[in-house]
C-alpha cells in the first residue's frame, strides 16, 4: 500500500465517479456478475449519489451478456478505451485511427477472431506468434500494438491505447466533472486506470504490484472486495 495514502477531498465538481474493472474485479474472469454485487452497487448508487462506470478490455456484447442490469451503470469504457457506451441513452461512441479498417481487414484475412469488437481484434494465445508477425508488418504503414487482455486472449489495438485514455475520453464526451475519481482493479492492466484516479482500491485477489500502488486493499475478493472498497472510500471522505 502507498505510504502517502489519503482520502481525496476538496475537489470541486459533481458526484464521485467509481471506475470499476470487470474481469478479476467485479467478477471472476469469463463469469457473469453476481446478483448480490449488482444489488449492492445499485443500492449504493441510489443512496450515495454515485456514478458507476465499468472500464474493461471487453467488447460491448460480452458486458451485456455478463451484466444483467446494464442500467445500474452510467457508462461503460470498452475495448481498453476505444469505445464508450451509455446505457441510459443507448449511445455508442467509437474511437479509431482513420487507417484502422485496413488493419482489421488484414487481421481478418490472416487470423481467426477469438472475440468480436468494434475496434480491437481479439486473438487466442495459440495465434500469438502469427499476431506478432502481423502487427510488425502492418506497423510499417499503420501503427498498432499487441496487448494481453485476458488469461488466453490478446488484442490488436491502436497505439497508446489504455484505460487511462479511455477514462479521459469518457470525461471529454460526457462533460462530467466528478469531485473525486475512485478506481478499483485487480491486474497490471489496471495500472493506467490507477494513474487517472484520485483514490485507488485493489481487491483482495489483486496482483501484488497493484496492491503496492493502492490506497486501500480490500480483505475480500472480486465483487465483495469492490463493495468493501467503495464503502471504505465513502467513510474516508467523511473525515
Amino acid at each position: 500500500m502507498r505510504a502517502d495514502a489519503s482520502p481525496a477531498r476538496g475537489c470541486e465538481g459533481g458526484e464521485p465517479l467509481y471506475l470499476l474493472d470487470y474481469d478479476g474485479t467485479l467478477a471472476r474472469e469469463n463469469e457473469p456478475m453476481d446478483s448480490r454485487t449488482l444489488e449492492a452497487l445499485s443500492r449504493l448508487k441510489r443512496d450515495q449519489g454515485l456514478k458507476l462506470v465499468i472500464v474493461t478490455a471487453r467488447p460491448l456484447k460480452d458486458i451485456l451478456s455478463f451484466v444483467a442490469q446494464a442500467e445500474v451503470f452510467d457508462a461503460f469504457v470498452l475495448e481498453l478505451g476505444s469505445a464508450l457506451y451509455f446505457p441510459g441513452r443507448g449511445y455508442l461512441v467509437l474511437f479509431k485511427p482513420v487507417y484502422w479498417d485496413e488493419v482489421l481487414s488484414s487481421a481478418r484475412a490472416r487470423l481467426p477472431a477469438a472475440n468480436n469488437g468494434y475496434v480491437l481484434y481479439y486473438v487466442d494465445q495459440d495465434y500469438y506468434e502469427q499476431a506478432q508477425v502481423l502487427v510488425s508488418e502492418v506497423a510499417v504503414r499503420h501503427p498498432a500494438k499487441l496487448v494481453k487482455v485476458g488469461s488466453r486472449t490478446y488484442a490488436i489495438a491502436p497505439p497508446d491505447l489504455d484505460k487511462k485514455l479511455g477514462v479521459e475520453r469518457l470525461l471529454a464526451v460526457s462533460g462530467w466533472r466528478p469531485r473525486v475519481k475512485v478506481a478499483v482493479g485487480d491486474s497490471l492492466l489496471d495500472l493506467p486506470l490507477f494513474e487517472v484516479a484520485d483514490v485507488r482500491v485493489a481487491v483482495g485477489n489483486a496482483h501484488p504490484e497493484l496492491k503496492e500502488k493502492a490506497d486501500f486493499v480490500s480483505r475480500s475478493s472480486y465483487g465483495e472486495g469492490v463493495v468493501e472498497g467503495i464503502l471504505w472510500s465513502l467513510e474516508r471522505a467523511k473525515k
